[in-house]
């Protein structure tokens, strides 16, 4: 087994350090002994057709404006592998990209910037990151294998959790259940290492989000 994610525009989307999600997640598996390959899509080049995620970062206006007229034409594209079980996360303007292409059923409008530590909720699942937006998208919403997120940080990284439930739900998705034990099962002294060091981030960021 081994899992393919596709970054989409790695060079561009990549503002607040978004594509470290990716690194977080690929880390997390190689830990459980599940192989990993981040295949990098610049303009023009095709998503691989066995990609398991595909990722869209946050990007600046320029970075958006040089990138957006060829994101926009893979939308056919994106939406024939998310129909075929590719799971998509989106992260920020790249969020808000894919609610205005109609991943999400959202509306967005603009409102007054907000910039601060946020804890949101998931399901029964709380969720830590850095909330820097002036759009009323959602914090974070997750449908089937569809991930939107506004949160910065990045979100994988202190969310482990997070990362490890959706990892399982994409291996179940696309290897079945026996797959996912290795993952599910996995302690490994790097994991637990990480995961007591992310306890620590949340009792400082989570006085920091109720200011």
């Amino acid at each position: 087994m081994k899992l393919i994610f596709a970054a989409l525009y790695p060079s561009h989307l990549n503002l607040n350090g978004d594509q470290a999600n990716l690194l977080v997640a690929k880390k997390r598996l190689g830990w459980a002994g599940i192989d990993c390959e981040i295949a990098s899509i610049g303009k023009g080049e095709a998503i691989p057709k066995n990609a398991d995620l595909i990722f869209i970062g946050h990007g600046s206006i320029a970075a958006w404006e040089d990138i957006e007229d060829d994101l926009t034409a893979r939308i056919p594209e994106i939406g024939f592998l998310v129909d075929s079980g590719a799971a998509l996360m989106a992260v920020a303007t790249g969020h808000e990209w894919a609610i205005n292409s109609g991943f999400f059923e959202n509306r967005i409008s603009k409102i007054d910037r907000i910039s601060k530590f946020e804890i949101s909720r998931l399901g029964e699942l709380e969720v830590l990151g850095y909330l820097n937006t002036s759009t009323n998208a959602p914090v974070i919403q997750k449908i089937n294998l569809l991930i939107g997120t506004q949160l910065h940080g990045p979100v994988f990284a202190k969310n482990p959790v997070l990362v490890d439930q959706f990892l399982e739900e994409i291996i179940v998705s696309r290897y079945g259940s026996v797959s996912a034990e290795k993952l599910r099962h996995s302690n490994s002294n790097q994991a637990e290492t990480v995961n007591s060091i992310v306890s620590e981030v949340w009792k400082l960021e989570r006085d920091l989000a109720s200011e």
